[in-house]
């Protein structure tokens, strides 16, 4: 039983780890943040969090901690102690590896306390390379599958009619490819101008869903024409030929190393697929405007 409760609380502790991770970008910026003393402390040097100072998480590697303030997410210390004074107000996780924990009496933490001390820095060093790296696994797992899920839902909602005409540009991967390669860097930059009028960041975030967009259609044409491709799937319903294309495109993806070129090469393949048949579907509109 006891094994049972130590396994789950390590287990919560590193859904927290990874939920801080997956925080920290929208903390950096000033557009995101609620306040502007919430901010995110990451340091590797010795760390004081005063009394009357309001962070949103607090990571500290290789060195000491000491909160007397308030903490919204987490206090992450690696190799290192952390004292939690009696004015200290943690609303989220704390996680010491290869340190101790001392709490004074009154100080208020409302999620779990956990401590990892191995009495051996090499050893704790180790433990906590192997925390990142299923976190990074976990991370790539859920996001594996619900893109598989977001391209298979976007494949139902947009039927087989929607992509008429995609198939002429299907034979020509590299010219995709560069034509993709282009526009990324263009909306890239585009990205980055806007943002720092912060004004615009809505027009960024559309830009992004726009992008999303593509990668989808074009993981969902892909994905038709190689489930097509199975026999055994012949007469069966277009959404398990989908599954099974895309299921495959996606574990191309995951391959150590290679994956991440695969991955580049689909994305930048379907964003020329897209924008160079919504081009055609847009001149072919004109010319027959024009013929009226």
């Amino acid at each position: 039983m006891e094994k049972k409760m130590k396994a789950a609380k390590i287990l919560i502790c590193l859904l927290s780890l990874l939920l801080l991770f997956l925080s920290a970008g929208a903390g950096f910026h000033p557009a995101f943040a609620k306040e502007k003393r919430m901010r995110i402390i990451i340091h590797d040097r010795h760390t004081v969090i005063p009394k009357n100072e309001k962070v949103e998480n607090v990571v500290v590697i290789g060195n000491n901690a000491t909160v007397s303030g308030y903490v919204k997410t987490a206090v992450i210390v690696i190799n290192g102690n952390l004292n939690i004074r009696k004015s200290a107000d943690i609303r989220g996780s704390v996680f010491v590896l290869g340190g101790n924990i001392k709490q004074q009496p009154g100080a208020r933490v409302t999620e779990h306390v956990l401590s990892i001390n191995m009495n051996n820095k090499t050893l704790d060093s180790m433990i906590f390379a192997a925390v990142m790296l299923l976190a990074l696994w976990f991370f790539r797992l859920s996001a594996s599958l619900l893109l598989i899920v977001c391209t298979v839902l976007f494949g139902l909602v947009a039927k087989k009619p929607f992509f008429s005409g995609i198939r002429s540009f299907y034979t020509r991967p590299g010219r995709m490819i560069i034509t993709g390669c282009l526009l990324s860097l263009v909306v890239l930059a585009l990205s980055l101008f806007l943002t720092i009028t912060v004004v615009l960041i809505p027009v960024v975030l559309l830009l992004c869903l726009a992008v999303f967009v593509s990668l989808l259609a074009g993981l969902v044409f892909l994905g038709r024409e190689i489930g097509s491709t199975f026999a055994v799937l012949n007469g069966r319903q277009e959404w398990l030929k989908l599954l099974t294309g895309v299921t495959i495109l996606i574990a191309l993806c995951s391959i150590p190393l290679v994956g991440e070129v695969i991955f580049l090469i689909l994305f930048w393949y379907s964003l020329g697929l897209s924008v160079t048949w919504l081009f055609q579907k847009w001149r072919n509109r004109k010319k027959h405007a024009a013929a009226k």
